[in-house]
C-alpha cells in the first residue's frame, strides 16, 4: 500500500483548488470509505498548512459496494484519491508551500493491516487541471429539482426522493448509508425500485430512529445516492435533517 501527496495543487472544474493525497492499494486487497459498512475501519486524513492557508473537509470518491449478503462492506480497491479543500491566504500565492499530512486506514484481503503514515511535501502553488474523469466520482450536492419528503404512517418511517423522470435516467439506483449515531438504514443498498408516477420518479429509502443511540445530537438522513453501476455516472450526497423535511402520507 503506497500513500502519497502529489507535487501540485489541483484545480477543480468549479476553480477551486485542492491538496491530493493518493493511495495505491495491492492487488485484491481493498481500503474502506467513511462508513466501513460491517467490517473495517474508515480511511482517514488530516492536512496541516502553513499560516494563513485554510482548508476544508477532506472529499472521498464514490465508494465501491464490496461484498453481499450477511455482510457488506464500502471502499475502494486499486487506487482513490483524496481531495483536501485548501484557499491561500488573500493577497498571496507563494509558488510553493510544505504540507503534512497524517493519513490513517485498514486494508485487507483474507485478513486485515492497519496502517498510518506521516507525510511532508513542498507542494506547487500553481494548479495544474484534476482529471475530468475522476472528478465524476466524487458527491455532487443533492439537486435542487430533487425533492425530498418524510413518509410516516403505521410506524415505518422513509425518505420520499421525488424528481423529474429525465433529470437522473442512470439505473439501479442504490443508496450507501453514512454511519450516523442514532439511525438505521432498512433495504441495504438496494437497487432501490423507482415508482413513475406522471412525469416524475419517486424513491423511498426506509430507515429506523433509535434517540436512546443519538448521543444528544439530532440524527441526520445522510448517505450517497448512487446512479447507475458504470465509472462516471452521478453520485449525489444525501445530508437532511428529518426537522427540516416536510411530512407526507403514505
Amino acid at each position: 500500500m503506497k500513500c502519497q501527496v502529489l507535487p501540485a495543487l489541483s484545480r477543480m472544474s468549479d476553480g477551486s483548488d485542492a491538496v491530493v493525497v493518493r493511495f495505491t492499494i495491492a492487488p485484491e486487497w481493498h481500503m474502506y470509505w467513511s462508513n466501513p459498512g460491517d467490517s473495517g475501519a474508515a480511511t482517514r486524513v488530516i492536512a496541516a498548512l502553513p499560516q494563513g492557508w485554510t482548508s476544508g473537509t477532506p472529499r472521498l470518491p464514490r465508494p465501491q459496494i464490496l461484498g453481499s449478503g450477511d455482510e457488506c462492506n464500502y471502499g475502494y480497491e486499486k487506487t482513490f484519491d483524496v481531495l483536501v479543500p485548501v484557499v491561500a491566504p488573500v493577497g498571496r500565492e507563494p509558488p510553493s508551500f510544505l504540507v503534512r499530512v497524517q493519513a490513517d486506514w485498514m486494508v485487507c484481503k483474507d485478513r486485515c493491516q492497519t496502517g498510518k503514515a506521516s507525510l511532508s511535501a513542498q507542494v506547487s502553488g500553481e494548479a495544474v487541471p484534476y482529471s475530468p474523469t475522476l472528478i465524476r466520482s466524487y458527491p455532487l450536492k443533492l439537486p435542487p429539482y430533487v425533492r425530498a419528503q418524510l413518509e410516516n404512517s403505521r410506524g415505518d418511517r422513509a425518505l420520499l426522493l421525488t424528481f423529474p423522470a429525465v433529470a437522473i435516467p442512470q439505473r439501479p439506483l442504490r443508496f450507501v448509508p453514512d454511519a450516523v449515531a442514532g439511525l438505521q438504514w432498512v433495504g441495504g443498498t438496494g437497487p432501490f425500485p423507482v415508482v413513475e408516477h406522471g412525469r416524475e420518479m419517486k424513491l423511498r429509502l426506509p430507515f429506523r430512529e433509535s434517540p436512546e443511540d443519538a448521543e444528544g445530537v439530532p440524527p441526520r438522513l445522510r448517505g450517497l445516492l448512487l446512479a447507475g453501476d458504470r465509472e462516471g455516472d452521478p453520485v449525489y450526497q444525501v445530508d437532511l435533517l428529518p426537522a427540516d423535511v416536510p411530512l407526507t402520507g403514505r
